[in-house]
């Protein structure tokens, strides 16, 4: 028999390629159980999604709580080592919390009342000023014509007590959630900090394997100690942030400088989201106090240069790239987690992002020899 050519040899067919590597192809049933267990692992995770849209009042202030706990740790711990009770330190950190939150709605109560009284007036006022920057606009002429009507008086206007039990209601739908949420937030904050110890100490025993306590509080250490990291550093920079927005405003003599300086470091803690609304809000404000363009530029294109400089520099220096998180990340759960939760969500996204990438770093890393603290 004559030999076959060289470029005639058949190739190794896949079942051989699995044999020389040692592995066997997967069966037929052997798929579908690995697409069942996806199935179902994928419809946990909606059916959880779908709980946590349900309970979002219980589940919200109950992770605000948790986020602003890793960020008030370290004082905590700092009074327990000075031999104060942990219990007493928890409330005196949960009172100066208090009283900063209250400080700051007493001095903002002035501006915010200020503006918000002069709504009406400054609506009209911004139409005018965008009549005289462009063509006037299909929607604000449906708004003018909206307005005109309810000013004329129609029929329904006349109608009292229905408006004024739709507007009572209006509030309470949103007054009795936000104070109901407020005391969650406050009780789970309390009792977090004071029961921290005894929570991580039943969830990881709740573990039947030794190498798997290990690991679930290697990863609680590492998630606590990053969070405390980040939102310390973020949010002395944040500080500095909302004093250098306090300066810039009052040096070029916009009102209310302390209210500006206060949204630029709250905000700042939702990245591109809160920058983009302190940044178009200092343009409102600049085109309605203001006759010329190049005037009313001048706040936003500071304000630009300040969130630029401290969001390219200062932060990654002071973070260093162990604390580094994908940006298109961070930027896909803040709009997830908004459109989820609100604007509460917003700042939920990152802390979230955070435990999660530290969880699946180390759900799959390999072993490591050190132990935690």
């Amino acid at each position: 028999m004559a030999a076959k050519p060289p470029g005639d040899s058949a190739k190794p067919s896949g079942q051989a390629i699995s044999l020389i590597l040692g592995r066997s192809e997967p069966s037929t049933e052997q798929r579908w159980n690995r697409a069942s267990q996806i199935a179902q692992v994928g419809l946990f995770i909606i059916a959880l999604l779908w709980c946590a849209y349900i309970a979002q009042h219980v589940i919200v202030p109950v992770l605000l709580a948790w986020t602003i706990a890793t960020i008030v740790l370290p004082a905590v711990k700092w009074m327990e080592r000075h031999r104060l009770p942990r219990a007493l330190a928890a409330l005196a950190i949960t009172a100066l919390l208090l009283v900063i939150i209250v400080t700051l709605l007493l001095l903002l109560s002035a501006p915010l009342t200020y503006w918000l009284g002069r709504a009406t007036y400054v609506g009209a006022l911004l139409r005018e000023k965008l009549q005289s920057l462009s063509q006037p606009m299909a929607l604000l002429g449906e708004l003018q014509k909206g307005l005109n009507a309810i000013g004329a008086g129609s029929p329904d206007a006349l109608k009292v007590e229905p408006q004024t039990s739709s507007i009572i209601s209006t509030i309470m739908s949103v007054v009795t959630p936000a104070i109901s949420g407020f005391v969650i937030f406050i009780f789970s904050l309390i009792f977090y900090l004071i029961y921290r110890p005894r929570l991580r100490n039943a969830l990881v025993l709740l573990l039947g394997d030794r190498e798997a306590r290990l690991a679930t509080l290697r990863t609680l250490n590492d998630i606590d100690n990053n969070m405390t990291t980040y939102f310390g550093t973020f949010t002395l920079i944040n500080v500095g942030l909302g004093l250098l927005t306090t300066a810039m405003t009052w040096a070029i003599g916009l009102p209310n400088p302390f209210l500006w300086g206060v949204l630029a470091g709250v905000l700042n803690y939702v990245p591109y989201l809160g920058p983009a609304v302190v940044i178009a809000t200092l343009a409102i404000v600049g085109l309605l106090l203001y006759p010329s363009l190049q005037e009313a530029a001048v706040a936003p294109l500071l304000f630009i240069g300040l969130v630029t400089i401290e969001g390219q520099f200062l932060t990654p220096t002071l973070m260093g790239r162990r604390l580094e998180i994908n940006p298109f990340a961070v930027f896909l759960s803040i709009a997830f987690c908004t459109w989820f939760w609100g604007p509460v969500g917003a700042f939920l996204a990152v802390p979230l992002l955070m435990a999660l990438s530290v969880s699946l770093e180390h759900s799959f890393e390999e072993e490591k020899p050190d132990l935690p603290n």
